[in-house]
């Protein structure tokens, strides 16, 4: 049971009040900060903690992973959990989804273009999402590259190689949406 909390405030919107007033402590009645992240645009705590529940935040989970062992040659795709991604990908399960990060390591330092596709399952509507370059222009083994990709739900995410070649990749991707 929560006990309801009042207590008498002298001032109010930088001006200092004539005579007390009681405030009702509770989220809708407490003001929030929102310039901070610049993320939410409440400006109450009750409307901030509504905001922030119907967002899916990235967290330190790793996203949806992808990877290949091995040499991977231009126009290869990588995998899902040993899996072809253009024939079974990562399924998008979040509403309003959009890619924000993309992010790849591999053994040697190179330069090539990592595409991003959505579709339905074994190629089935597979569509040119966007692509990103890794290590341009000095040849790199990898990073974290910030995107704004919008992505349906209920497709899956494919990750291609282009534009030249690497060996033993891992990569990934973040999501942000609403659930």
């Amino acid at each position: 049971m929560v006990n309801k909390t009042k207590v008498l405030i002298y001032e109010k919107d930088n001006i200092e009040l004539d005579y007390p007033e009681e405030l009702e402590l509770k989220a809708d009645n407490i003001s929030y900060d929102n310039t901070i992240t610049g993320e939410l645009t409440s400006d109450d705590t009750q409307g901030a903690i509504d905001e922030i529940s119907q967002t899916v935040a990235s967290s330190a989970s790793p996203g949806f992973g992808f990877g290949k062992n091995g040499n991977i040659t231009n126009g290869s795709y990588l995998n899902c959990e040993g899996v072809p991604s253009n024939i079974s990908g990562r399924y998008v399960y979040i509403s309003n989804a959009i890619i924000t990060r993309v992010f790849i390591s591999v053994q040697l330092a190179t330069t090539f273009d990592i595409e991003l596709y959505s579709h339905d399952g074994n190629e089935t509507n597979l569509t040119l999402l966007g692509s990103v370059t890794v290590g341009s222009p000095n040849p790199s083994t990898g990073g974290e590259l910030t995107v704004n990709i919008p992505v349906s739900s209920q497709k899956q995410l494919a990750l291609r190689i282009r534009n030249g070649s690497c060996k033993n990749a891992v990569a990934g991707l973040e999501l942000q949406g609403t659930n």
